[in-house]
């Protein structure tokens, strides 16, 4: 490995997303970078939260993800909101900040209202100009970049007539947000879609990006391979051509920070800290094959 290899090899973190169900575990220092937290669910301004969430602080790097910007709403998240956000990121530092390219905020007349989920977006012309104001909002309050993470959709819109990676390659440049790629919602949407190839289809993605603006990775799984159908619960451990996909990323998108999601289906957290371990090894030996 040349020098500069090893050096840009340290600087890989991988971190995993932080549940209920490990906050006591997580108390206790483990080998990993940062851990992600939902944001909406530390808004409180005091109480136990708060607490708990300064305590994890002071053992790893806080990435804050967002479950509720909707930022590909033509109707932009409410002030009230981003405040609540921007209070937070003031609260504990983050060093990433994301949300994701989905629709959740209409108008019923008389206010805001939320979808309660991560609906799709249409790739056109109209929401490509909605998520830019929405974005350059955001990050002006914040005085932060922000990451998009792209969802996994179940449906797709006649109206799309742009690429999905164009769109993000669009989007990224214009506004000087991020993106945070999540391989595992590509291959939702590419074995939903009835691709023959879904490895080849991811990969052909990964090429159709712009590397500069890939900051973050999320790797995820689900626990039974064999639906007709694929729900991206987060429920199992990374699949083997996920794993394929994410050591052909670092080599195009080089040591961005990685993410290992688990949301349902909960292992024990010494499962979660030995996928990160997996995530930093597979890491590596790419850059050194780069």
């Amino acid at each position: 490995m040349f020098i500069n290899e090893a050096m840009e090899a340290a600087m890989i973190q991988v971190g995993v997303g932080l549940r209920s169900a490990h906050y006591e575990a997580a108390m206790t220092p483990a080998p990993i970078d940062f851990v992600e937290v939902h944001a909406e669910n530390f808004f409180a301004e005091g109480g136990v939260t708060h607490d708990l969430l300064m305590s994890v602080a002071e053992q790893y790097k806080i990435s804050l993800h967002g479950t509720s910007l909707g930022l590909g709403s033509l109707q932009p998240p409410p002030l009230s909101h981003l405040k609540k956000m921007k209070r937070l990121i003031d609260r504990c530092s983050p060093f990433l900040i994301s949300d994701h390219a989905c629709f959740s905020w209409s108008d019923d007349g008389n206010s805001a209202v939320h979808a309660g989920d991560l609906l799709p977006i249409r790739f056109d012309n109209e929401t490509l100009q909605a998520m830019t104001n929405n974005i350059q909002r955001v990050q002006d309050l914040f005085g932060r970049q922000i990451l998009i993470e792209n969802i996994s959709s179940y449906i797709a819109f006649e109206g799309s007539v742009i690429p999905e990676t164009e769109f993000f390659n669009r989007l990224c440049d214009v506004t000087g947000c991020g993106l945070l790629l999540d391989l595992h919602n590509l291959y939702v949407n590419a074995h939903n879609a009835g691709a023959k190839q879904p490895l080849d289809n991811v990969l052909a993605t990964l090429t159709a990006l712009d590397p500069h603006i890939v900051k973050e990775i999320h790797l995820a799984g689900i626990h039974d391979m064999a639906q007709e159908t694929w729900i991206d619960d987060h429920s199992g451990p990374v699949s083997s051509d996920t794993w394929i996909t994410y050591a052909d990323a670092i080599r195009r998108f080089g040591a961005v920070p990685t993410l290992i999601e688990w949301d349902t289906r909960l292992p024990a957290w010494s499962t979660l800290i030995s996928e990160a371990s997996t995530a930093a090894s597979f890491a590596m030996r790419a850059l050194e094959n780069a």
